[in-house]
Formats: C-alpha cells, sequence, structure tokens
C-alpha cells in the first residue's frame, strides 16, 4: 500500500489517539487538533474516519515481510515473528491497538477486516508449521490451527504487555527469549 507522507502522519496520529484514549477519542475533530492542521485538510486526503481506520488495518498488514520462498519450517515462524516484532518497535502505538480487537467491534467493516487479517496469518503460519513438522522441527501431534494459537498467542501478549508498560523492556529481546522457548516446547 502507497500512502503519501500527509496520510502517513494521519496514520500514525490516528494510532496514537487510539492507543491513549480508545477509538471514541479518535475524531476527525482531534485527530486535527493533534495534527494541528484542519478538519477540511484530512477530507482531502481520507473520506471519512472509516477509512482512516481501515487504512490503519491494510497497513499493518503490508508491514509483515516474510517470504514463503526464502523462509521454511521454524526459521519462517521466527521470521514472521520478528517481522511483527519490527513493525510494532518502530510504532509502538501499534502494540496498543492493533491487538485489541476489542476497540473494531462496534465497527462490522473493521472486524472484518481484523478477521480476514488474523486468518492470512494464519494462513502463512500454517505453511511455515507444515514444513516445520514435516522437516521434524517441531512436533506432528499437534494440529496446525492449535499451533497457530500457541505460537501467536504469547507474541501477541508479550506486544501486549510491552504496549502497556510503555515500552519498559527490550521487545526484541524478549521476543528472541520467547521464540527460543516455543522452538524447546514444539520439539
Amino acid at each position: 500500500m502507497t500512502l503519501t507522507n500527509r496520510q502517513n502522519e494521519i496514520i500514525e496520529a490516528a494510532l496514537k489517539l487510539m492507543a491513549e484514549g480508545g477509538i471514541r477519542e479518535l475524531t476527525i475533530k482531534n485527530l486535527a487538533g493533534k495534527l494541528k492542521i484542519t478538519e477540511p485538510a484530512i477530507y482531502r486526503h481520507f473520506r471519512n474516519k472509516s477509512e482512516i481506520v481501515r487504512t490503519m488495518i491494510r497497513k499493518f498488514d503490508d508491514g509483515v515481510d516474510v517470504s514463503k520462498e526464502t523462509c521454511k519450517g521454524f526459521d519462517g515462524i521466527a521470521a514472521f515473528i520478528r517481522s511483527r516484532i519490527r513493525q510494532v518497535s518502530a510504532t509502538p502505538s501499534l502494540a496498543r491497538v492493533m491487538f485489541a480487537e476489542e476497540l473494531f467491534l462496534d465497527d462490522p467493516e473493521c472486524s472484518e477486516l481484523l478477521l480476514a487479517l488474523m486468518h492470512r496469518h494464519k494462513e502463512t503460519l500454517e505453511t511455515f508449521f507444515l514444513e516445520a513438522q514435516n522437516s521434524g522441527e517441531i512436533r506432528k501431534d499437534i494440529p496446525l490451527r492449535q499451533l497457530f494459537r500457541l505460537v501467536f498467542g504469547p507474541v501477541r501478549l508479550l506486544v501486549k504487555q510491552w504496549g502497556m508498560s510503555n515500552q519498559k523492556f527490550d521487545l526484541s529481546a524478549e521476543s528472541e527469549e520467547m521464540l527460543s522457548a516455543l522452538r524447546k516446547i514444539l520439539k
């Protein structure tokens, strides 16, 4: 997804507003105030609040930088998780917003987008899980859908803890420790 610099600024400000006060804080008026621009200036870049939120979700989805061709098995799982960790580390407000689906429950379109995103992540990881099972890197007696929950649940929790603690610990180091533990548990 290609966004202009101003659209990226609007998305960043929207994320910060949501991280600070939830979805109800994300209004065009509050957004304009945060950016020190007029409300009509925002409407030149986005039709409405819904489009801003949808773009935010799509941008988060586009942030996964893992090629199924270059990564295989547990290395692919680790690359996927590291990609998410890098993305959240670069934009800390993501930690408080993108893993808080309850913020989007009142908007069916956004809920649907988040569910679709979750399914794409599940499909990507299931490919890696299957490769890891077939190569003997991880156990074969756990269904792929359960592996997704067992692996991605701790990632989500770690990111949430990091966000809620105002980044009081090294997210990258903790994620590496978690990956190591997961590798041992799943062997």
